[in-house]
């Protein structure tokens, strides 16, 4: 159901208003999360390249990885170099390890997120980094139709968020609000950037 929705809203999806308003998360993402030229950066749930697309000029390579190939298609579309785009899912596609694994507004649709922690400090080298953005925990109303968005998770409290991270092998576990989203149900919802590193 997930792929469904996600590839038919594909085209329009960057006009969206709540995508208008995640422009802001980059540069605050970007300004916490050192990254080196020479650096392969890993953007899960890559969509149509909200954090690709900023992370890609400073970097030597940003995978963007994403199961809706109509998404990755917009992506392309865009042309920014240094964007390789990878349609698959994260736990069977084979990778690499990277410098750094983004994600903005992904998480809430995995379903076992200590698995998908383990699997990122996996794909880590040594001194990797996290810089993860989602909801802070809500209460259903955010998507509405969380099912047939594939919602797994009506956002995250950090404390258990951190836990699953530290039992991954995580370290420095930081959260941070980066942005307030205003709904057009008339509310605001909190995202947090939640920023760590590999030993």
């Amino acid at each position: 159901a997930m792929n469904s929705h996600f590839d038919s809203a594909a085209r329009d999806w960057d006009q969206r208003p709540l995508s208008l308003q995640l422009a802001g998360v980059p540069p605050r993402l970007l300004a916490r999360l050192p990254l080196a030229p020479t650096d392969q950066v890993l953007d899960f749930g890559a969509g149509t390249g909200l954090l690709s697309t900023a992370i890609a000029p400073g970097v030597a390579r940003v995978t963007a990885l994403d199961t809706s190939a109509a998404m990755l298609q917009v992506l392309r579309d865009k042309g920014v170099p240094r964007i390789t785009t990878l349609q698959g899912d994260i736990f069977s596609t084979p990778l690499e390890p990277h410098h750094a694994i983004v994600s903005c507004m992904a998480l809430h649709h995995v379903a076992d997120i200590g698995a998908l922690l383990r699997r990122f400090a996996e794909l880590l080298q040594g001194g990797g980094r996290i810089a993860l953005v989602d909801l802070y925990q809500e209460d259903g109303s955010f998507h509405g139709d969380n099912a047939a968005k594939g919602v797994q998770h009506l956002g995250f409290a950090p404390e258990a968020l951190q836990a699953l991270a530290e039992q991954a092998g995580l370290r420095d576990i930081v959260f941070t609000e980066i942005l307030r989203l205003h709904h057009r149900n008339g509310r605001d919802y909190p995202l947090f950037l939640m920023t760590g590193r590999k030993p």
